[in-house]
């Protein structure tokens, strides 16, 4: 299984990750293309996150949810570092930021 790290794509301090840029920029030095080849990838984002910003999860993930539709779902899960499950508030924030892409590619 591979694993990514987010970490490093917020400001320091932040408990947002924000930026459409800065999504993009996290897509394209994560290598997501190549790794999305390789089966399930676990997406890990620290601790003290509050949230993902829809501009971030859209500059990082439309490709791949244009190309995938739903079955990103099964594709990419979001887990803590240390492996456990993200907070029910972090949880519905992903899926809305998913569901916002969605509707933006309808």
């Amino acid at each position: 299984m591979n694993s990514i790290d987010l970490g490093k794509y917020k400001e320091a301090g932040a408990r947002i990750f924000t930026d459409r840029d800065m999504g993009v920029i996290a897509r394209k030095e994560l290598e997501l293309d190549k790794l999305e080849k390789n089966g399930q990838i676990t997406v890990l984002l620290p601790e003290d996150t509050w949230g993902v910003n829809p501009s971030f999860f859209g500059g990082m993930f439309e490709t791949s949810i244009r190309s995938m539709g739903h079955e990103f779902r099964q594709k990419y899960v979001f887990k803590y570092p240390d492996g456990t499950e993200l907070n029910d508030t972090l949880k519905k924030n992903i899926e809305n930021d998913f569901d916002y892409v969605m509707r933006g590619l309808s």
